[in-house]
């Protein structure tokens, strides 16, 4: 699956109020659902001198998935705003693996709404 294709699978998702432990939380429960192959990321986002930490993310297909990393940053035209190429991200994402099992259905439902 290409970045478009990401987007469009997961674009509903940003609305959600929650942060971004949250936000990965919604993403790893889709891309499961599609059986797409990802990997949810904790450490940190760090984008001319600013840092955020801890940061949670997802990566799927060559792809950094993170919805909120501008929001907490402010510079929306260098960091994703959902899903971006790996090659086309600005900001240096540093952070190891971690283990999201998919939430249930009535808690992935509550938290996306």
């Amino acid at each position: 699956m290409n970045g478009p294709q990401l987007q469009n699978l997961l674009n509903d998702l940003n609305p959600a109020h929650v942060e971004c432990d949250g936000m990965a939380r919604l993403v790893i429960t889709r891309l499961a659902e599609q059986r797409i192959p990802c990997k949810a990321m904790l450490g940190r986002v760090e984008l001319d001198g600013k840092s955020l930490s801890p940061h949670f993310w997802v990566e799927a297909d060559g792809c950094v998935i993170d919805f909120h990393a501008h929001r907490q940053l402010g510079d929306a035209a260098r960091l994703p705003n959902g899903v971006a190429p790996q090659a086309e991200v600005k900001a240096r994402y540093e952070g190891q693996p971690i283990v999201i099992d998919p939430l249930p259905d009535y808690l992935f439902s509550l938290l996306k709404h």
